[in-house]
């Protein structure tokens, strides 16, 4: 497979990825289908602020669907995200900003009067948006253009009896904060207790809140804690919030886990090399040589998401090349997404 067709069909696949989880989030979408697994709502916001820059139709709606539900996520959270994705963190600002809330690390306007920002980036790529017209204040104020947001008014607030939409259950049971996401990792991770470390890791908050809010859980005797020797770990009890949270009659009926706050920054990673790399002309022996890179680059958050990455063919030289594009075709069949 040439690298472009190969970009090309990340690009589907993401997009076909992001819209299967925006249409059981709440955004009106055509998509027939449900997952089991459990959705991080931050993690996927930024995921699909890099992807649906090819896709306006769906940067639009998941606006649209920020607006009418942003008291569902946690804006520190996506910040404290954002730094570990690929993603330009001022056009974060300017997506939370339009949906009305606060952006800290705002761009200020007094560096582009004083020309250290030449020239506004436009939010969508050229060839599939071309045409502006009225530009959109809020985002113009980041230094992003794109025609100004007109909502839909079509996004519905997350279905809660779907699994996938755990982590709003939880939300609306402890709020858009720690407490919501260390349960949700407690509920859904299927292999025994956890460190604080993983479980400040895989919620997305400094691990100072995380103690703080596992001891509160410790204290309330909804979470177990015990020693492995000089290290505390922590798990709940699962069968009995299964019931509580009408999941079902035991944790099997739980929401499986998944960890998109590594699986997305390395399939981002893949796909803005991809971007790079389908335009090249070097030798195939050089492309082969970066995309070994890239994979070794990768590997740490992929493994922290349990997937195997070793060559399953030829690793060396050019023949690397297609060693590679079917482990990016093993991903793509991670996500969902038919080949």
């Amino acid at each position: 497979m040439l690298l472009s067709e190969l970009r090309d069909r990340v690009r589907q696949g993401f997009l076909e990825f992001a819209w299967r989880q925006w249409a059981q989030v709440g955004v009106s979408a055509n998509v027939i289908g449900f997952d089991r697994w459990a959705i991080d709502p931050e993690a996927l916001i930024l995921f699909t602020i890099a992807v649906a820059q090819r896709d306006p139709r769906l940067f639009d709606e998941v606006l649209d669907w920020l607006a009418g539900n942003r008291r569902l996520l946690s804006m520190q959270r996506l910040r404290n995200l954002g730094a570990r994705f690929p993603v330009d963190t001022r056009l974060v600002d300017a997506v939370v900003a339009w949906a009305g809330e606060s952006a800290a690390s705002k761009w200020p306007e007094s560096q582009r009067r004083q020309g250290l920002l030449l020239e506004d980036m436009p939010v969508f790529d050229p060839d599939v948006l071309g045409f502006i017209g009225e530009p959109d204040p809020a985002f113009a104020e980041y230094g992003y253009i794109r025609p100004r947001v007109v909502r839909s008014g079509k996004s519905r607030e997350p279905d809660v009896k779907i699994s996938a939409n755990f982590a709003f259950q939880l939300r609306h049971l402890f709020g858009p904060g720690s407490r919501s996401e260390v349960m949700r990792v407690l509920l859904t991770f299927p292999d025994g207790p956890l460190d604080a470390a993983r479980i400040s890791d895989e919620a997305g908050f400094a691990k100072r809140n995380v103690n703080d809010t596992l001891a509160s859980f410790v204290a309330s005797r909804s979470v177990k804690a015990r020693w492995s020797g000089n290290e505390r770990h922590f798990i709940a009890y699962r069968d009995k919030w299964a019931t509580l949270l009408e999941v079902g009659p035991s944790a099997e009926y739980m929401p499986t886990f998944v960890s998109w706050v590594h699986l997305f920054p390395a399939f981002l990673d893949i796909r803005a090399w991809l971007e790079k790399e389908a335009e090249t002309n070097d030798s195939e022996y050089l492309i082969s040589s970066r995309a070994r890179n890239l994979m070794e680059r990768v590997t740490h958050n992929l493994e922290m998401a349990g997937l195997d990455v070793s060559p399953r063919g030829p690793a060396l030289g050019a023949a690397y090349l297609s060693t590679f594009a079917d482990a990016v075709e093993s991903l793509l069949a991670k996500m969902g997404v038919e080949q």
